[in-house]
């Protein structure tokens, strides 16, 4: 559990273009996974701010709760970081 949590603790403050374009690009604020027992899943939350400061929470399914797969899935995966907005929205624009 403590290597992804400080995966999770590095991505804090990151610029995130998704890979998935029905999730908004922003700034990643907040980031847990927790089991959802009505989905009877684990789950990935995001909570991202966007350019216009508006905040939302992306909620991620995963397959399981193992390392491993936490590390495959955050090594590109999920989306693209980047360390400011300027870097942000040059990759959106190409």
């Amino acid at each position: 559990m403590s290597i992804y949590r400080s995966l999770f603790d590095l991505m804090l403050g990151k610029w995130i273009r998704f890979n998935n374009k029905d999730y908004p690009s922003g700034k990643i604020i907040k980031i847990n996974s927790a089991w959802i027992d009505y989905l009877n899943t684990y789950q990935l939350s995001i909570t991202i701010e966007q350019s216009t400061k508006e905040t939302s929470i992306v909620r991620i399914p995963l397959e399981n709760d193992s390392e491993d797969f936490y590390i495959k899935f955050l090594r590109g995966s999920l989306g693209t970081l980047f360390d400011s907005d300027r870097e942000l929205e040059d990759n959106l624009v190409c």
